[in-house]
C-alpha cells in the first residue's frame, strides 16, 4: 500500500532540526545528519564492530559526532563544516581519470 505521492519529506526533517539523536548502526542516517552541519548525537557506538568503529572515530575526529549519554544538554549549539563526502568522492574520481588522460563529458 502507498501511503504518499507526493514528495518525501525526509529533506525538510533534516532542515528544520536543531539537532540530531541517531543509533550507531544507521550509517546512511548518520551520513545525510552530519551533511547538515547540526550537532549529531550518537547513540551505541561503544557496542560497534571495527568497521563501524571506524566510521564513528572518523565522524568524531571531523568534529561531526559526539556520544549521547542521556546526560547531554542538546539544546547546546554546536557545529562543524558540513560533511558532503559524495562530492568530495566524485573529485577524486575526476582527478584520478585526469591522471590517466581521461575526461568526462558534460
Amino acid at each position: 500500500m502507498l501511503w504518499s505521492t507526493g514528495p518525501n519529506p525526509h529533506m525538510g526533517h533534516l532542515a528544520w532540526a536543531t539537532a540530531f539523536v541517531i543509533t550507531a548502526d544507521s550509517v546512511s542516517m548518520l551520513s545525510e545528519a552530519c551533511s547538515t552541519g547540526k550537532p549529531v548525537y550518537v547513540i551505541g557506538a561503544e557496542r560497534c564492530t571495527w568497521k563501524l568503529a571506524d566510521f564513528h572515530k572518523s565522524l568524531q575526529e571531523r568534529g561531526a559526532v559526539r556520544p549521547f549519554t542521556g546526560e547531554e544538554d542538546i539544546s547546546e549549539s554546536w557545529s562543524y563544516p558540513s560533511l558532503n563526502d559524495t562530492a568530495e568522492a566524485a573529485c577524486r574520481v575526476v582527478e584520478a581519470l585526469a591522471e590517466r588522460g581521461w575526461t568526462l563529458q558534460p
